[in-house]
């Protein structure tokens, strides 16, 4: 207890509280726990009584995401991500590869990092791991955000259960419907907005050997939307993830369990492909627990991304749609850029200003991209299809679009000479 005591004194935070156990939220208090001197205690906050694997079960760990993670010690990231090679583009009726190449494969070659598949609760699993080995931080579960009180130089939570706590700073990390944004009123007049499109996401683990969709391709193709699957995980927990969109007028109805998927609706979709078309097998060896059906939403910008001493990051404030893969990377950088701020400033407000005015244009800038694809993908115009079309043929050539990406996600990432953690 001593220990912990003489810790908090000597750190320029003695406290802080992050709302939301997710990807972002843990990335966000292991960065500051990195940091010798920036906090204290740091306790993550998490609603659900559990994390459920099936919560996002695997998305693309951007060379972006990753560099962010080596930079706070995190490389544990190595031994369970699926790396990716190529990079495939079928035609409408599946089985035909129209355009392949190891883009990908390249671009890991060129940087030190690449993209890879992971599985989400890998992921949390070890940031969970890392939190706990650092002895001043911790991640409660059961936590629902009821109240928040800000005082003169504290903050006083409030939980459903009963809970309170009393600290110096505290990050939302509680994703695009946001308890801290509301209770805080940090620009939260605009609700989240409908895409006009869903999606369907299925995992199949152990999956058996496939002449296009293999382990180390990420295959993409025309459905209707965006058709794509690819691979996460290694060894015994390698699975393959496969998701199609499509434009809906209505999103399906909320639920608590992500894990329950509509298969009536799916069944009607599945008859705008050909018989030919794999969706059909994938469809058909996807168990009802590891299918995913969801309305895809984003937020416009908020103009403001804290409160007093309240501060908000990842879809909390840029939720963004799924085209170009940078929820879960961008939400990992807000976490190191942010306790970077806490570290160099003498003040949370510095601290703030710094952060909001380095990451909105970047998460501006990605949130746009995602929604200029959004609409490529689900116009039915010819010519728009074309431009898709062209696009992507650029990209898997390693053209100057590729190029432009590269800039964007890698290049522009807040953590620079990043050579030096590189495997």
């Amino acid at each position: 207890m001593l220990v912990k005591e003489a810790v908090s004194i000597a750190s320029k935070y003695s406290s802080v509280a992050i709302i939301g156990g997710g990807i972002g939220g843990l990335s966000a208090a292991n960065a500051l726990l990195h940091r010798s001197g920036v906090a204290g205690r740091v306790t993550v906050y998490e609603r659900a009584e559990c994390f459920h694997p099936t919560a996002g079960a695997g998305f693309g760990l951007s060379p972006n995401g990753q560099i962010c993670l080596s930079s706070i010690g995190i490389n544990e990231y190595r031994t369970f991500v699926q790396p990716f090679d190529t990079m495939k583009r079928i035609t409408k009726d599946g089985v035909t590869v129209e355009q392949e190449s190891q883009v990908l494969k390249n671009l890991r070659e060129r940087h030190g990092f690449g993209i890879a598949g992971c599985l989400r609760a890998d992921l949390v699993d070890t940031l969970v791991e890392k939190l706990e080995e650092k002895n001043m931080g911790n991640l409660a579960y059961s936590h629902k955000l009821t109240e928040i009180r800000p005082h003169l130089d504290k903050v006083e939570l409030g939980f459903e259960n009963g809970h309170q706590d009393l600290v110096d700073i505290v990050i939302g990390a509680d994703g695009i419907n946001s308890s801290v944004a509301k209770l805080m009123n940090i620009d939260d007049d605009t609700p989240p907005i409908y895409s006009g499109a869903n999606i369907f996401y299925g995992k199949i683990p152990h999956p058996e050997n496939h002449p296009i969709f293999d382990h180390r391709s990420v295959v993409n193709g025309p459905g209707t939307g965006e058709f794509i699957c690819f691979h996460v995980g290694a060894g015994d927990k390698r699975t393959m993830i496969w998701a199609n969109t499509y434009s809906s007028e209505n999103a399906p109805p909320k639920r608590d369990d992500w894990n329950e998927g509509n298969k009536e609706e799916l069944s009607r979709i599945l008859t705008k492909f050909p018989d030919c078309h794999p969706i059909h097998e994938l469809a058909k060896v996807t168990n009802d627990g590891d299918l995913l059906h969801f309305g895809l939403y984003f937020r416009h910008h908020k103009k403001s991304w804290s409160n007093d001493r309240v501060v908000l990051l990842g879809d909390a404030c840029h939720a963004t749609l799924p085209y170009v893969g940078q929820g879960a990377n961008q939400a990992i950088e807000d976490a190191i850029y942010l306790a970077d701020c806490l570290d160099r400033h003498g003040d949370y407000v510095s601290a703030y200003h710094d952060y909001y005015n380095r990451r909105f244009p970047r998460t501006k800038r990605i949130v746009q991209i995602a929604g200029l694809m959004h609409n490529l993908y689900h116009s039915e115009n010819w010519f728009v299809q074309k431009a898709l079309d062209v696009l992507l043929r650029n990209v898997i050539k390693g053209g100057a679009i590729l190029k432009q990406m590269e800039k964007e996600i890698i290049n522009e990432c807040p953590v620079k000479n990043y050579g030096q953690y590189a495997p």
